[in-house]
This record gives C-alpha cells, structure tokens and sequence, in this order.
C-alpha cells in the first residue's frame, strides 16, 4: 500500500497551493526582513551603525548601540485563478556592542515553510494532503573589527522546527489516513568578511556550511492502527551557501549594490529520502542569483521633515529554483525587488516596509506562478536601555 501511495502522490498534476512548497523541504526563504529583501545579496557588503543587519556577522562592529529588531512577512502566490496566502513572523534579533572592537547578536529567522493543502480527483478515487510545520534558524554571531577597512564575524546556527503531513486516499468505500509527523534539527556555521577597496568600494562575503545537516525524527504511521515506523531522515540535500556582495559609494546618500550566491548541494541529493521524495527523474541543482539595486539613504535622520528622514532602495533579481525536472529545463525566478525605510526624528527607531514582484517557471515543468512578498519590520535603538535620569 505504501508504494501505491507513493506512485499516486508522484503521478497526480497537484494542485491548490503551489506545486513549489510540495517538493523538497517546501520554500527556502534567503532572506527574512525588509531591506535584505530589496537589496538582494548586495546587502551582506553593508556596514550601517544606523541600520543593523544580520546577514553578515562581520557587520556587527558597526553597532555602537543595542538595536532590537522584528519583521513580519506575507506572501501571496497565484496559479491560474487560485491565490493563497501566507503571513507569519519571520524575524527577531537584539544586536549589541561588546568593547571597542567586538560586536555580538542572537536571534531567530523563519527558513523553511511546508504549509500546503492539495486535493485531486483520480479515476480511482480522490487524494488529498495536507502539510504544517516549518524550520526557525536559532543564530549566535560575533563580529571582530581586525582594523578600520577589514571585520571578520562568525555565527553558529541551530535549526529546529516540525513537521506533519496528512494523507487521505479514497479509493471507492474505502479511505484510509497517513500521518507523517517529527521533529527536525542541525546546526551549521557562517564566516563572513568586510573589507573597503579604496575609499568608495566595499565588497562582503558569507560563507554558510552546514556540519549538521538538518534531521527529520519521528513516525510514518496509518491512522486509527498500531502501525507505525520510526523516521530518522537526514536531509541530505540541505545547501552550503555562499554569497557576495559589492558596493559602490557614489556618494554620501547613494549606493549602487551587486549582490551574486551560490548555493551548493551534496551529490546525494533526495535519492536516499522518503518523505521528502522527488518524481522520477528529479533532481536538485546549484542554485546561482544575482541582484542589482539602488540604495538611496535619508538625507538627515533626525530633521523635521519627514521626506529627509526617509530612504529607498530598488533593484531587480534572477536566480534559478533548487530543483530541476527530468527533462533540464531549469526553472527560473525574475522579481522586481523594492522598499522604504522611515526613521523617527528622535533617531531612536526605524520603519521598514519592502515588496517582491515575479514570477517563476520552466518549459515543461511545474506550472507558471506568480508570486508577491511583502515585508514589514521595526528596529528600535538604545530607547529601552538607556539609563534615566532622575531628579
């Protein structure tokens, strides 16, 4: 029963959802809070003491403050005329400065999402399946400035999350449930740099690799029976990653940035997974992505108007998804990648908002989607830390 199952999971044309959450891990999301949205992998070259980020630990020199920030993320996506949503937190982290040279930050970001709802109708009978749970990236960074034009940083990254599938088969009277459900965890480490190349070039770069590839431990079961097997499934597939970032300082409020990733995966791939199974002739692939924006900074951050205390960002993006049919056609991602940030005049908080426009498809692969994110974010500087004085 268990292949037969497998056979009509893999055959059916899916439906509902998004036929890209139900492949592989579902939607890895590269990046969590507004202004690493609008400026794609440029943003791992930035070094802001105003405006904090996590992507690079070497960044984390800059801080001169604590600086507590929250993100919310909403995606929509649309294929033919169904449209799904999906709103959810996606970050919080509290940064800080230790010494003079020395910055630390710990927080979580959401990286993976499995929720997913499909039905179809068979000549057999009807299948439906439905998915939640995700994957949340616990992190610890340290950054080191080695001097005034080179930081290094590293951060360790514990991944925990969950997962549960349900899966209906009605076939004539008979409807059976199985239940796929466990805890996932594993751990990887990051490198970054930051360097300035003369006055006006500042080039970033991450290395992610993970030593302890995400594990899936929990049961395959049939629902209302005793029958059940215990899955203690390495995620094999889960990628290195690496990105660069590069920008040139045209001037004190403009910034021009490239950003370029590489995300590599073993040659195991899914061969050996089970509930994570790929149709036959599936397969993952390098990811490559390239980005490039405009980032245009507040002119005063803290002047009564609110037009000089206000910055923007745009840029395009084009990557290609992880994974690949049988017959190569890769399938790509083209998005429009834009956003705003509003500092307060007491110079204590800022306000994000961010927004990406494409869509993503291959020839004779999964069908067309369009898909829309948006992102909304808060930083808050020094206000709940500072010491009051009193009379």
């Amino acid at each position: 029963m268990r292949k037969l199952i497998l056979f009509l999971i893999l055959a059916i044309s899916l439906m509902g959802q998004s036929a890209y959450y139900r492949l592989g891990y579902g939607d890895i999301f590269p990046t969590t809070e507004p202004l690493g949205s609008s400026l794609g992998h440029g943003v791992v070259a930035l070094d802001d003491s105003a405006h904090v980020t996590t992507h690079n630990p070497a960044s984390l020199t800059s801080s001169n403050r604590v600086h507590f920030g929250v993100s919310l993320g909403s995606e929509f996506r649309a294929i033919d005329d169904i449209v799904t949503n999906n709103t959810r937190l996606e970050q919080l982290f509290v940064s800080f400065p230790v010494g003079k040279r020395f910055g630390m930050s710990f927080g979580t970001h959401a990286v993976a999402d499995f929720a997913s709802d499909y039905e179809a109708t068979l000549d057999m009978g009807s299948f439906t399946e439905q998915s939640t749970g995700g994957i949340w990236d616990f992190h610890l960074g340290l950054g080191y400035s080695l001097s005034p034009v080179v930081k290094l940083g590293l951060k360790l990254h514990a991944f925990q999350g969950q997962l549960r599938r349900e899966t209906t088969i009605q076939m004539d009277d008979i409807q059976e449930l199985y239940v796929i459900k466990g805890d996932i965890s594993g751990k990887s480490i990051e490198a970054g740099a930051i360097t300035n190349v003369r006055e006006k070039v500042s080039l970033g770069l991450t290395v992610n690799i993970p030593y302890d590839k995400p594990t899936l431990s929990g049961q395959d079961s049939l629902a209302g029976s005793s029958a059940f097997a215990d899955i203690d499934e390495e995620m094999d597939a889960w990628p290195s990653t690496i990105k660069l970032g590069v920008i040139y300082h045209h001037s004190k409020t403009m910034n021009f940035m490239v950003g370029i990733a590489q995300q590599l995966f073993s040659d195991s791939d899914f061969n050996l997974a089970r509930v994570f199974a790929l149709p036959a002739g599936w397969k993952t692939v390098p990811v490559a992505s390239f980005q490039i924006a405009m980032q245009k900074l507040p002119t005063d951050r803290t002047s009564r108007y609110w037009t000089k205390r206000t910055g923007f960002q745009t840029g395009v993006s084009i990557k290609n998804y992880y994974l690949s049919p049988a017959n190569d056609n890769m399938i790509y991602e083209y998005s429009l990648i834009t956003g705003a940030n509003l500092d307060l005049r007491n110079g204590r908080s800022l306000f994000e908002i961010s927004g990406e426009f494409g869509s993503r498809g291959g020839d004779e692969s999964l069908p067309d989607e369009l898909f829309a994110r948006m992102k909304l974010g808060i930083q808050i500087n020094d206000m709940w830390f500072k010491k009051v004085k009193r009379r």
